[in-house]
């Protein structure tokens, strides 16, 4: 017998399942209980409660639908193979072979047009997959086409829409059967294994092999074959189906409002379109008789069909979400089953949650368009009631912070009623895009805010990186093998093992790979693929030469056969440079190997062979080894059922796998004990206190899978066809339903980019609209039902979250953040951080037993910029720049830096070139070798047109320079002593490039403020030595000449900046050496003269602000890390302070200078 059960409560079905199993034992104390569920979490809740129940679980099987039914067609009929030739995998490769012969015809010139240009099937067999899907769905919902098809027959219904599909079913067909296939599928089975079972029964006799019952526990919906198949079992075994119903009254002909909506309007359109004539004519059609045109006179808009008389909404929720389960309703009441109420439980309508699901299932719906003025006709609420939240948020992550938040407060506040991590669920639409924010809040909470959660369903591209590295050593062919590509390859913990390095080994390898010249390509022959010219420089292979010729050869050897040695490689260095070129080598073999199609088994022992090859697992690795082993296993299964002979191409190997390991779910820790997070998917309606959505965005929720355009089934629906937005609506009625204490639902409502407001998902939307119709706040039943429902939305149902976990809003109101790491930073009101504590430190003792030496370049090293050598030097704090993102290109240009670089090396080389007489022709020419050589110059003409630029650049200075420096001197030893703050001073150090013309200072790149300083104390020294010389400062822009200064004179500058030296110790000093120069040279008028009257300082500080503050195109100085964290903006107290020691520092150096034109 086939007896369907309806209760509104999952736990009360699985206590009538205990009930049956416990009251009416098998026969057979071996033979396995049949349980049939949609997913394995159903079958996983059940064992546990099952266990509970009977203190064990065993002997249990949980079929899928699809597969038990067909192993009971392989029980009852003869000659029925364990595994159809028609399933979907076979279906693939067959019409690999099948579609191409099909070409020709004229009815597949759509799909002819669409496979040009495919030289490695790609196209085909992505086709073919998309057909073989559409067909398996026929099978399943369409078997009547199906057969129809195979009979030769025309479908009336589909008349010429796509008549290719007839034509390549039956050439499927053909092929199946030329292969000695069994012509056995779904669609021409039913009838006969329902026609078998009823031959049985007339002779008495049933397939020992039946099972003696089956239980169909927790299914929302079956397609309508499958429903048969059990009906026909039900007569001859007991099938109990234990069916969640949210209604105990009858709900299988309610409508949506907006269905309604869109019938009437159609109606509508009907009737106007109709045009009858007040002579009773009927334009546009003669052939209306006079009795028709008589019923159609009397049609008007208040007269739809019986049809739509007879249509009710019933609960609005229930109309608009459940048309899943509607129609199954709707098929079970056309068969002839048993129906049992197995009790409906009351819900007491405590609580606004408990109330709505109390309406649907009672089938009520509070809404009254009749009642305006008041809202008396709806349900109060406690203006308390937490039962139901929805929560907006601006970013995925401020969801998950805002739920942790939400889950410590229910913890807190439900431990009377002993909430536990167990009862609580996470459900979301795409598990994989929420993971990490899920790992990044619930892993790194301390020990006291510690959730237990575990995250599954989650895939195995994100359970483990070793499936993304064999995809990425799969695609080598067509890989342009990128420096950061392969480094990401390289630092997965498997490959990393497998050939010898670890987490420092690997930074030491970045490093040379950068400063190699590694950009892209294995080798030379990488260009090609990508028809560009060969190619060695920058790639793989010309960075591993480098590194062991630099480890081969002396560091002074030049040039190799063209190879510039790389000469950071030394010593045990060889070792880890030899492990990364064995890496590279087996790239490059692998890579050739790879790029051929091959038959399925030389793919198979070539994989393998490179998973030993490359990767060297853990025990949780083998999981993913095994996947993809057993991967091509099946697959190899797979091209043998179908018949697939043809070599597969690269393409089309890695389309497979990637489509079968992504789908693939590797973590399945459902119902662990801990607050479960999952995906949001079909039979997740297991009863929790707490049930939690999130993710639930406009556009995401519902998800919007558009059918193919050759989908016959489209726009043809019936009652029991699968729909992936039905299905997704109805998941999320189940989610209402389910939830027996709270239901939590979060979606992104705010722009993080300018917090423009974002509406949720239109489930949400109709769950508060719903609320709004029905309910209002306690006291707010006088109010119009407008403003009952603003308020009720405003002040109860959704809750709106700042951007930041450190908004001041977080930690107030009733239900406070516990994030207490950002409570610091919220009690500053959201305002910025406060300005850095400018009062001094306590000095640092100056003078030990044998007085205080300052060192002359430590000096220079603290004017370049203050405040940064304070926090270095005595707070020992350093802010590291961001790191540079790892290039991917080969140069095209150099950056400044690369181009100062490359003068400086040049300019040094032509000086001595100069100096000593040498072929500058020839040094040039060997300089331009060596930079090719080692990568770092442009590509062909780029690098040429950069080297003649430069060249000339740097000819220019260096004759600047070369007269300056043709009559040398001995070194300068400086060694001075200053009176500073009671204590002596011995300034110490030595002052090089002196000459007969003075101290000569150069660089190749413009004279900046901080070159004039050094240049300047390196002047000062000079002169309180009473050794005065000009001083020379030359840069690509102009020729500086610092004058000769008296002694006395110059060692009062050099006192005074001594003390503002340890002064700046304790304290950072406001002088930045660009902003100064700036207010300097604004004060200097026309004849060289200083000025400064009110006019000019007003525009010294206007050019001060312009230079620390950022531009249009490019930053401020005040932009600086160290700047910017003691002085965050320009200020009318810090101009001050810069404009005077700007003065007090830098004017002399500026007016005791001139630029000198030369010759």
């Amino acid at each position: 017998m086939f007896t369907v059960y309806h209760s509104n409560q999952l736990d009360l079905l699985k206590s009538l399942l205990v009930e049956l199993i416990r009251l009416n034992p098998l026969d057979n104390p071996f033979e396995p209980e049949q349980i049939l569920v949609q997913s394995p979490g159903m079958s996983q809740w059940l064992k546990m409660e099952l266990a509970t129940s009977f203190g064990i679980a065993a002997n249990l099987e949980f079929p899928l639908p699809a597969t038990y039914i067909w192993k009971m067609f392989t029980q009852v009929l003869a000659d029925v193979p364990e595994r159809s030739a028609f399933n979907k995998e076979a279906m693939t490769w067959k019409l690999m072979e099948v579609l191409p012969k099909q070409l020709g015809l004229p009815e597949f010139e759509p799909l002819k047009r669409y496979l040009e240009n495919d030289p490695e099937s790609l196209k085909i067999y992505q086709l073919a997959e998309k057909i073989a899907d559409i067909f398996d769905q026929y099978l399943v919902y369409r078997p009547e086409w199906i057969q129809q098809w195979e009979a030769g027959e025309i479908v009336a219904e589909l008349g010429d829409e796509h008549p290719w599909q007839p034509i390549l079913w039956q050439a499927l067909y053909d092929q199946t059967l030329a292969l000695g296939q069994s012509p056995y599928h779904r669609a021409n089975l039913y009838e006969h294994f329902i026609d078998t079972l009823d031959n049985y029964a007339s002779s008495g006799t049933l397939p020992a092999n039946l099972p003696k019952r089956l239980f169909v526990f927790g299914i929302s919906s079956l397609p309508p074959r499958y429903l048969d198949a059990l009906a026909a079992l039900g007569e001859h075994i007991d099938v109990h189906l234990m069916f969640t119903n949210p209604c105990r009254y009858y709900w299988g002909d309610i409508r949506d409002r907006k269905h309604l909506a869109r019938l009437a309007a159609n109606q509508r359109v009907t009737i106007k379109q109709l045009n009858v004539s007040s002579d009773g004519i009927l334009h546009g059609d003669e052939n209306v008789s006079d009795e028709n045109v008589a019923v159609l006179k009397d049609t008007d808009e208040n007269h739809y069909d019986d049809e739509m008389h007879n249509d009710v909404v019933g609960n609005s929720l229930l109309a608009s979400m459940g048309k899943l389960g509607r129609d199954n309703m709707y098929l079970l009441s056309e068969m002839q089953v048993n129906e049992v109420d197995a009790g409906f439980v009351d819900i007491e309508p405590d609580s606004l949650l408990h109330a709505i699901q109390a309406d649907i299932l009672n089938l009520e719906d509070r809404q009254n368009d009749q009642i305006l003025d008041s809202s008396d006709h709806k349900f109060p609420i406690s203006d308390g009631d937490m039962s139901l939240s929805i929560h907006a948020c601006h970013s995925p992550m401020r969801e998950v912070e805002v739920l942790h938040d939400n889950l410590l407060a229910m913890f807190e506040t439900e431990t009377a009623k002993g909430l536990k991590p167990r009862d609580v669920i996470v459900m979301v639409a795409d598990i994989n895009a929420y993971s990490a924010a899920i790992q990044s809040v619930f892993g790194n909470a301390p020990g006291n805010r510690y959730i237990p959660f575990s995250i599954s369903d989650r895939t195995a591209e994100q359970e483990n990186p070793i499936l993304l590295a064999f995809m990425r050593l799969l695609t080598l062919p067509e890989s342009r093998c990128n420096a950061s590509e392969l480094l990401e390859l390289l630092e997965v913990p498997a490959v990393m093992n497998k050939f010898g390095f670890d987490s420092n080994s690997f930074e030491k390898i970045k490093r040379w790979i950068e400063e190699a010249g590694v950009r892209w390509g294995l080798d030379e022959k990488t260009a090609c693929q990508f028809e560009l010219p060969e190619q060695n420089q920058n790639t793989w292979l010309f960075g591993i030469q480098r590194m062991l010729l630099g480890y081969a050869m002396p560091h002074d050897a030049g040039l190799f056969d063209g190879i510039s040695a790389y000469e950071q490689i030394q010593g045990l260095d060889a070792e880890l440079a030899g492990q990364l070129a064995g890496f590279i080598d087996s790239l490059i073999s692998y890579r050739e190997q790879l790029a051929q199609p091959q038959c399925v088994s030389s793919w198979t022992d070539l994989l393998n062979q490179l998973l030993d090859d490359f990767l060297a697992v853990e025990l949780d690795g083998e999981l993913v080894l095994k996947s993809i082993r057993d991967n091509l296993h099946r697959l190899h299964e797979q091209l043998a059922d179908a018949g697939y002979q043809s070599l597969i191409s690269p393409a089309v190997l890695t389309q497979y796998l990637q489509d079968k390991l992504s789908g693939e779910r590797v973590s399945q820790r459902f119902l662990a004990g801990q607050v479960n997070f999952c995906t949001l998917m079909p039979m997740r309606s297991i009863p929790f206190k707490v049930v939690c959505l999130l993710g639930m965005n406009d556009g995401a929720y519902p998800r919007n899978i558009a059918p193919e355009g050759f989908d016959l089934m489209n726009g043809r629906t019936k009652a029991g066809d699968r729909s992936r937005r039905d299905d997704d609506r109805y998941l999320f009625l189940e989610a209402i339903q389910s939830a027996q204490e709270s239901l939590y639902i979060s979606y992104v409502g705010r722009s993080i980019q300018d917090n423009a407001e974002k509406v949720p998902s239109v489930l949400v939307s109709e769950l508060i609209e719903y609320c709004q119709q029905g309910y209002c706040l306690e006291g707010d039943e006088a109010l119009p039902v407008d403003q009952s429902a603003k308020r009720l939305k405003e002040e109860l149902l959704v809750h709106h979250h700042p951007l930041v976990p450190f908004s001041p809003t977080a930690f107030s109101g009733d239900n406070p953040s516990f994030a207490a790491e950002w409570l610091p930073a919220a009690a500053r009101h959201g305002e910025a951080n406060k300005a850095f504590q400018l009062t001094a430190l306590d000095a640092e003792p100056m003078v030990s037993d044998q007085g205080l030496v300052l060192e002359l370049a430590e000096l220079q090293r603290f004017w370049r910029l203050p405040v940064r050598y304070f926090f270095n030097r005595r707070l020992k704090v350093f802010f590291e720049p961001p790191m540079g993102v790892m290039e991917d290109d080969e140069p095209f240009i150099l950056n400044g830096l690369e181009s100062y670089l490359l003068r400086d090396e040049l300019l040094a080389l032509l000086l001595d070139a100069k100096v000593s007489n040498k072929n500058e022709d020839a040094v040039f020419a060997a300089f331009s070798a060596e930079q090719k050589a080692a990568g770092g110059l442009p590509v062909a003409a780029f690098g040429e047109l950069d080297l003649a630029m430069t060249r000339t650049e740097v000819v220019s200075l260096a004759d600047k320079i070369v007269p300056l420096v043709n009559r040398p001197l001995d070194d300068h030893e400086v060694d001075l002593i200053f009176h500073v703050d009671g204590h002596d001073v011995n300034l110490q150090g030595w002052l090089k490039q002196r000459y007969q013309s003075g101290l000569v200072r150069y660089r190749s790149g413009k004279v900046r403020a901080q070159d004039h300083l050094t240049a300047w104390f390196d002047h000062l020294c000079l002169a309180a030595s009473h050794c005065g010389q000009q001083t020379h400062l030359i840069g690509t822009d102009k020729h500086l000449v610092l004058f000769i200064i008296e002694p006395d004179q110059a060692k009062a500058y050099l006192q005074d900046v001594m003390a503002l030296y340890y002064h700046g110790l304790n304290q950072p000093l406001p002088y930045f050496p660009k902003t100064a120069q700036a207010g300097i040279q604004a004060c200097i008028g026309r004849d060289g003269s200083w000025k400064d009257d009110e006019g000019t300082i007003d525009k010294s500080l206007k050019k001060m602000a312009d230079c620390f503050n950022d531009g249009y195109l490019f930053p401020g100085e005040g932009a600086d890390s160290y700047i910017a964290r003691v002085w965050p903006q320009w200020n009318d107290e810090l101009a001050a302070e810069a404009s005077q020691l700007a003065s007090r520092v830098l004017q002399a150096a500026i007016l005791n200078s001139e630029v000198v034109e030369d010759e």
